[in-house]
């Protein structure tokens, strides 16, 4: 579910209602694999070991969006954000959505054959970020504290889909809250937790919205700290 885009809480499944499927099935020419959370589904195919193939399969468009006129306006009003419609209207836009959670995916699998090691990828981070003799970020510590717990929290594939904004990593971070000027607080230090990572190149921002995607080097990162988080002495020591 979190592949596709869907935020799962740590207890239950919260306000997800729809079905899940995990479907492994083995054939001549290899063996698939696929996902579905409702009507939508990625899947995974294993050519003989030869070539794998990745396809995101989007029966249901109502989760994404579109930047078009509202329904009923000429083509002279100002456009928006609006729901993703399943005619072939958004059709275009339907094949980037699904081609770029294809790229996102296949870049995250990547990174498990990364040869980098763990220090080559974090040095960079232990540094501070300088332009033009300007200091743009503060160094990052990504291996402990609350760094460390932000960039995990970007790498468990909640946000892989459709992305973040800061009101999600806000509630993810911080949990609910019913005061204002504390929602107001915790979402303006979200604001300076986003500029630093994108200053060290692990975010970019989506272009037209407000939500954030992780950068290549950004997955490579978080999935290296993800796996040695949860590695034990003995898978660590045999690394």
């Amino acid at each position: 579910m979190r592949y596709l885009g869907r935020k799962v809480p740590d207890n239950g499944y919260g306000p997800l209602s729809g079905e899940a499927k995990i479907d492994l099935r083995t054939r001549p020419d290899g063996a698939r694999l696929k996902f579905w959370y409702n009507t939508n589904a990625l899947k995974f195919y294993d050519k003989e070991k030869i070539a794998l193939r990745i396809e995101t399969t989007i029966n249901d468009p109502k989760p994404y969006q579109v930047w078009r006129n509202k329904e009923g306006e000429s083509s002279a009003a100002p456009k928006s954000w609006q729901q993703l419609r399943k005619g072939v209207a958004d059709l275009a836009r339907r094949a980037q959505v699904a081609d770029a959670a294809n790229k996102r995916l296949a870049e995250s699998l990547a990174t498990v054959a990364e040869p980098d090691t763990l220090g080559d990828l974090l040095k960079p981070l232990g540094q501070p970020v300088v332009q033009d003799d300007r200091r743009l970020a503060r160094p990052l510590n990504p291996l402990t504290g609350a760094d460390g717990d932000l960039l995990r929290l970007l790498a468990q594939g909640d946000y892989l889909v459709n992305g973040f904004r800061n009101r999600d990593l806000r509630g993810d971070l911080f949990g609910p809250c019913a005061d204002r000027q504390e929602r107001g607080r915790q979402s303006a230090k979200v604001t300076r937790l986003l500029g630093i990572l994108k200053a060290h190149g692990l975010i970019m921002k989506v272009q037209k919205t407000h939500r954030y995607q992780l950068t290549a080097n950004g997955r490579r990162v978080v999935t290296a700290l993800l796996t040695a988080h949860t590695a034990n002495v003995q898978q660590l020591a045999a690394a």
